[in-house]
């Protein structure tokens, strides 16, 4: 005779196929940047990279987050910019999420060995061909001195400020932003995240200038040119299309040093990323047990679900056993 379970199983699967087919295709991370090849493969050259024979951009192990490399940028009096009164030294990261209505996710670490000298946008967004800036993130001295803060801005070179707050020198930090993108400020908005804490959420803006593609601007730029340098470490990229993939969260509590000084040991339990799966296996004491195990994923899902249901039928047929009086 054919079993209750037997005639359902086809239902079954074709009920488990309808459910995985309808899940949301999986998060992508598209581009990462940790400077572990000794290089700056990973971006695209910016402006004053080079001067003469002097580097402005260079991958070191001075000051590291996590490995052995991170990418020191430094900024002097005669890194002028094109036609333009200002200093500046940057890389660039051209993304393939800024496209009407596209939505990008990217995280970044920043440290500075010194108070800001003065104004210094360190991260932007910048239109593709039309070289539109659209938002900033800067530093700058504390307003009566004694220190450096963080602002966050849209329209052209942070025209609106959105969010300041203080900037610990010799410090990790970690600077996280959300863009929906789209030239209507009605659709566009932005978050950001600083230390793994949202600090601006849903702000409205037209992110998107013109048509065109954006790239993410980072390093030292200076509205104006000053008799004097500035510099900035940077490490631990990450862009991705969902929150979930960005890392997004407070740095490691290391002091800014070299490669090997205190960095988080990357196996550790830090309470982010996919940890354990929250099941306890149970084992019954008459030696009648089944245990839980991760969730299936993939195409081997179905015949583990089937699985599952007969899963489910040996613990009922545990529980009667355990039920019935035991034979004299």
């Amino acid at each position: 005779m054919v079993s209750t379970f037997a005639r359902r199983l086809p239902l079954l699967l074709v009920c488990s196929a309808t459910v995985l087919s309808a899940a949301p295709a999986a998060a992508t991370v598209v581009w990462t940047s940790t400077f572990e090849k000794g290089d700056l493969s990973e971006w695209m050259p910016g402006v004053n990279a080079t001067k003469g024979t002097r580097k402005n951009v260079e991958v070191l192990g001075e000051q590291v987050h996590t490995g052995k490399y991170a990418c020191k940028i430094t900024v002097h009096p005669d890194d002028l910019f094109s036609q333009y009164v200002q200093d500046r030294v940057d890389i660039q990261h051209q993304s393939t999420l800024t496209a009407e209505g596209k939505d990008t996710w990217v995280s970044g670490h920043y440290l500075m060995p010194a108070n800001a000298g003065m104004r210094n946008e360190f991260a932007f967004w910048e239109s593709t061909g039309s070289s539109q800036n659209v938002m900033d993130f800067w530093v700058e001295p504390k307003a009566g001195g004694g220190g450096t803060t963080i602002s966050f801005g849209v329209g052209f070179l942070g025209a609106t400020k959105v969010w300041t707050a203080d900037f610990t020198i010799g410090q990790w930090h970690q600077v996280a932003i959300h863009v929906h993108w789209s030239v209507s400020a009605q659709t566009g908005s932005v978050d950001v995240w600083y230390d793994g804490q949202q600090v601006v959420t849903a702000y409205k803006a037209k992110t998107k200038a013109d048509s065109n593609t954006l790239f993410y601007q980072n390093g030292l730029h200076r509205r104006s040119p000053a008799n004097f340098v500035d510099t900035i470490y940077i490490d631990d990229f990450v862009e991705a299309d969902s929150f979930a993939e960005a890392r997004i969260a407070a740095p490691a509590a290391t002091d800014g040093g070299a490669a090997g000084d205190g960095a988080a040991d990357a196996g550790g339990d830090d309470g982010g990323g996919s940890g354990g799966n929250g099941i306890t296996p149970s084992v019954s004491s008459s030696g009648c047990a089944v245990s839980d195990g991760p969730a299936p994923t993939g195409a081997g899902a179905l015949l583990v679900i089937a699985g599952a249901a007969w899963s489910i039928r040996r613990r009922r047929a545990c529980a009667a056993a355990m039920r019935r009086p035991p034979r004299p």
